[in-house]
This record gives structure tokens, C-alpha cells and sequence, in this order.
């Protein structure tokens, strides 16, 4: 009988979300009430069985503000409290636009650098830094990779700047001259490439991660942390055009709150996939349709088609993992188009695969602990490898099987038990991984680098390549995000709450150049500097971003 009414209820849940009824569309969001706690005892045993919540609409976004949502209160944890309500008005979020230079006034072509050296530019990050009198924290630092030196630090970019986005090769010069970068006090800026400044910039919100275009370059979808809701602006003129608020529980939390936005990805099926992290959900919002409708919502409580469960303990109670994991934090393409997808639960140390053609969860595979891919390693049609948090693991999933196929522990030199890390390199843009290597960060070990696994024998390469080690035992450091040269010669990688950038030889891992971004300005900083991501242009050609 639970088993009938748990399905009629994810049907209706299925049925709403398609309808568009089942979250906030324009100017509606949605109230799940918590699915009640049905005791069975069968055989002198009682088990606790999770009830699909049914489906209420409440208009909150004019309301939000002066009251609670429906249904318990949440519970008063600094990650529940929002202080960004205002922003789920689309003429607020307006209000605070900034054109800093009209796109008319831009020159035609690069002035710092011939426009044929383009896959050679690297936007990277410097999340904190912090100059007297300047506006804002945080940095997009241009990078010239093939003499591997600074060319321009554009400041004023927004706290901890977390994610940078670029065109693709097919748009329209005047739009893939341009990317898209999200701090995390959320501020999207429209960076132009060309001459290596920010022409727009909007602030959606008070706690962000992540923005992206549509697979033509007319839309951005950009979304929160706090108050939690997806923005969808016009790409050009940064127009407020839609503001879908998060509001839903979760078999792991089923309490509903505000819930938090995790990755954003565009498929070039039509739609965008948003994470929604204190709901388990992912979102599914067609970008081609003028009112871009949600048409399709993949939960906590789905069920995948290999009839995979895993279990997880969580506090003091065990869930079995049979859908989107816990927290889903990450949105990777398994194929060129993004028909599958993995979806990264780091709490429940599980990838989910989706698969959008038919609208249906795959399997659900475990992980190393605390699973975080970044970009990771995609070998096409073959494996995907992701690493770990919580553990010098790094986890492949086979393609073909869409299961994992082995676990990889780190090398000798970064021992597994301190830690892992955040990232792997990707493919270059025709899906090849330079020498049959991917590298990998050690952000969270206690001795700091990268390292090599070979992706045809599936393990760390046999020397050479010999690990590169930043630092020893320096628990606080990060090395993060390594990314190859367009030529595949070379790693760069930065070491996080340093001033230090890293250029690793891929066939030998000497690093045999560091870039100090101390040395750049003679400016007495109020903090360390903090580089961490580096995008390479080049992924404009790329198809798995």
C-alpha cells in the first residue's frame, strides 16, 4: 500500500513540475510539505518509511519577506538564514546594474595580445584580493599561458569569484568575445576578452556560485545560495527577464526552506540542469521556450533504472540512496551534447546519472568520500573520473556500463588519509588527454601538488611523470585547479592563500616556472593574495563545458 501511494505521489510530483505548477514560476513558488513518517512493523521489526510530500502552490515572492513558508520552521543554522529576500524582486535585482563600458565603444580586436593567441589566455581567479581604496574584493587576473606571465588583474570583480564562463565557437564574434564570471557576493560581470575588462556587472543576490549561458549565447542563468532562486537575464543587455525562487524538502531534510542553488549546467538539448542542494533536486528548465518552463524535476526520491541502492548514514539515521545523493553540489557532461549528466551528492559520496533524452535517473554510483569533480576527466565514450574531498580517492566511472570501474588511491607522495582534492584536468577541445595523463590537485592532503593518472592503465603513471609537490605539510594551502596549455605541454596550477602559480612539464612533472602575484603591482595588500581557478579560452571550443 506505501509502495502504491509513495508512486501515485511521485507522479503527481512529475505531473506538477511538467504542468509548471510544481515550483515558483515568475512570481509563484512552491511549498512541499513534509511527507509524513509511516511506522510499519512487520515481523517484531519497525521501520521508518518516507512518504512522497504532496504538492501546494503559494504565491511568496511579494509575500516571502514578511512571512515564513508553510509547513516547521527551519532550523536556526547560519546556511537557513536568508538575508537576500529583496532580491527575489526582478526589479530590485535591475536596479543594481552597472554598465561600466557600452559594448559599442569596444574596439574590434584584442589590444593586448594577437587575437590567434587566444587559446593561450587564462582567466584566473584571485578570490581575495583586497587593495586599499579599492571598491570590491577579488580579481580576474588574465594570464598569458605561452609566456606564462600576468598581462592585466581586473579588480573590483566581487568576493571569492567562483566560476568563469565562456562563449563557444560557434556564436557570433560579438558574443564570443565575451564570458560570464559569478562571485560569491553575486555579482555577474560581462567580461570582454578583448580588451581584458568587466563592461557589465549586476548583483543577483547576497551568497552565489554559478551562471551560465544557453547553448546560443541569448540567455544567462544565474543562480543563489541566499535567498536561493535561479535569475534568467537577457545575455547582451543583462535584463532581468525571469526570478524562480527554491522552496522544497527532502527525504534526507524534510523540512522545507528556502533551499540553496548548487551547480548550474546547459545541455545543448534545450535545457539548463540547477541544482537545488537542501531540496535534493535537480532542476530541468527549458531554455527554449520564451517562458522558460520547468519541465521536469528529479528528486531524492526517484529511482534509477538499475535498480541501485546505496546506503548512507547521515547523523543517526541510514537512507538509501536511490536518486539525486545528498547535497548535490556538481553537474558534469558525460557526452558532447550533455544527454547524460552526473550529478555530484558530496554528502551522500555518490554520483547520480541522469539521463535527459529520457527523462530517467541511470544509477546511482559511490564515490571516494565527499566526491568534487570540478571540470573533471572526462575520457569520451570510455571513463569519468572524479576526485575526492574527504579522501586521497579518486573514483572512475565506466561509460559504457554507467558504473564504477575502479578507485584509484593517491600516490605514496600525498598520503590518501589526509586528504583529497577539489579538481582534474578535462580535455582539450577534440576530447584528447594530453600523453594519456590527467592530473589531479591534492587541495585537501597535507602535502600540497598535483599528480598524474594514466587513463589507459587506470592508475598513477609510473615515472616519469614524478608528482609535483608545492608545499609539505601545509595544511590551510590549496593547490588547485589544474588545466592544461593548449598544446598539452603543460599543467598550470595555483596554490590557494599564496601568492603562487605553478607550471608543471606534463612528461616529467618538474614545475619549471612559478608565477608571484605579489611581484605584479607594488601594492601593499590588506591580505594574502588567493589565486584559485584558471579557465582557459580555449574552452571556447570545447563541447564538454
Amino acid at each position: 500500500m506505501a509502495e502504491k501511494q509513495t508512486s501515485s505521489r511521485r507522479d503527481l510530483l512529475k505531473a506538477a513540475a511538467v504542468a509548471g505548477i510544481g515550483f515558483a514560476i515568475g512570481s509563484w513558488a512552491v511549498a512541499l510539505s513534509r511527507g509524513k513518517a509511516v511506522v510499519e512493523v512487520t515481523s517484531q521489526r519497525v521501520e521508518e518509511v518516507r512518504v512522497k510530500p504532496q504538492v501546494e502552490v503559494q504565491p511568496v515572492v511579494q509575500q516571502v519577506a514578511q512571512q515564513q513558508p508553510a509547513g516547521p520552521v527551519a532550523p536556526q543554522h547560519p546556511a537557513f538564514e536568508k538575508r537576500g529576500l529583496a532580491y527575489l524582486n526582478p526589479d530590485y535585482i535591475q536596479s543594481t546594474l552597472r554598465v561600466l563600458v557600452p559594448e559599442d565603444q569596444l574596439p574590434p580586436k584584442p589590444t593586448a595580445f594577437n587575437i590567434n593567441d587566444l587559446d593561450w589566455i587564462a582567466i584566473m581567479i584571485e578570490s581575495r584580493y583586497h587593495e586599499p581604496g579599492v571598491e570590491m574584493v577579488g580579481a580576474y587576473t588574465f594570464l598569458d599561458m605561452k609566456n606564462f606571465k600576468v598581462l592585466k588583474r581586473v579588480k573590483n570583480a566581487g568576493d571569492r569569484v567562483h566560476v568563469v564562463r565562456f562563449g563557444r565557437e560557434e556564436w557570433p564574434e560579438h558574443k564570443r568575445r565575451f564570458a560570464i564570471g559569478m562571485s560569491r557576493d553575486c555579482r555577474l560581470s560581462k567580461i570582454d576578452l578583448y580588451t581584458m575588462q568587466i563592461v557589465r556587472q549586476i548583483k543577483i543576490g547576497v551568497d552565489c556560485r554559478s551562471a551560465a549561458y544557453d547553448k546560443d549565447g541569448k540567455y544567462i542563468i544565474a543562480g543563489s545560495k541566499d535567498p536561493g532562486h535561479a535569475v534568467i537575464l537577457d545575455a547582451d543587455t543583462f535584463k532581468v527577464l525571469k526570478v524562480i525562487p527554491f522552496l522544497g524538502p527532502s527525504k534526507f531534510f524534510p523540512t522545507p526552506m528556502m533551499g540553496r542553488q548548487g551547480a548550474i549546467l546547459a545541455t545543448d538539448l534545450g535545457y539548463w540542469l540547477v541544482n537545488v542542494k537542501d531540496a535534493e533536486m535537480v532542476l530541468v528548465i527549458d531554455y527554449r521556450s520564451p517562458d522558460f518552463p520547468i519541465v521536469h524535476v528529479f528528486t531524492s526520491y526517484d529511482t534509477n533504472s538499475k535498480g541501485r541502492s546505496v546506503k548512507v548514514q547521515i547523523g543517526d539515521k541510514t537512507y538509501d540512496v536511490t536518486g539525486i545523493g545528498k547535497s548535490p553540489h556538481e553537474l558534469n557532461k558525460l557526452d558532447k551534447e550533455g544527454r547524460y549528466v552526473a550529478v555530484t551528492g558530496q554528502e551522500s559520496d555518490t554520483i547520480t546519472i541522469l539521463d535527459l533524452k529520457n527523462m530517467e535517473i541511470v544509477n546511482v554510483v559511490p564515490c571516494g568520500k565527499k566526491p568534487h569533480p570540478g571540470p573533471g576527466t572526462l575520457v569520451p565514450n570510455k571513463y569519468f573520473l572524479t576526485n575526492a574531498i574527504g579522501e586521497g580517492v579518486i573514483s572512475v566511472i565506466n561509460l559504457q556500463t554507467m558504473d564504477v570501474e575502479k578507485y584509484i588511491k593517491y600516490p605514496r607522495e600525498f598520503p590518501a588519509d589526509t586528504g583529497g582534492g577539489l579538481y582534474s584536468t578535462p580535455p582539450l577541445p577534440d576530447g584528447t588527454i594530453p600523453k594519456g595523463l590527467a592530473w589531479f590537485d591534492t587541495s585537501f592532503n597535507i602535502n600540497k601538488g598535483v599528480f598524474a593518472v594514466d587513463i589507459h592503465l587506470l592508475d598513477v603513471a609510473t615515472r616519469p611523470p614524478k608528482p609535483a609537490i608545492f608545499v609539505e605539510n601545509k595544511p590551510g594551502k590549496w593547490a588547485m585547479h589544474p588545466g592544461h596549455t593548449p598544446d598539452g605541454r603543460y599543467v598550470i596550477s595555483a596554490l590557494e592563500r599564496t601568492d603562487s602559480v605553478y607550471k608543471v612539464d606534463v612528461e616529467t612533472g618538474e614545475i619549471v616556472d612559478i608565477i608571484r602575484l605579489k611581484e605584479i603591482e607594488p601594492v601593499q595588500l590588506l591580505e594574502e593574495p588567493s589565486p584559485t581557478g584558471i579557465f582557459p579560452a580555449w574552452r571556447i571550443k570545447a563541447p564538454w563545458f
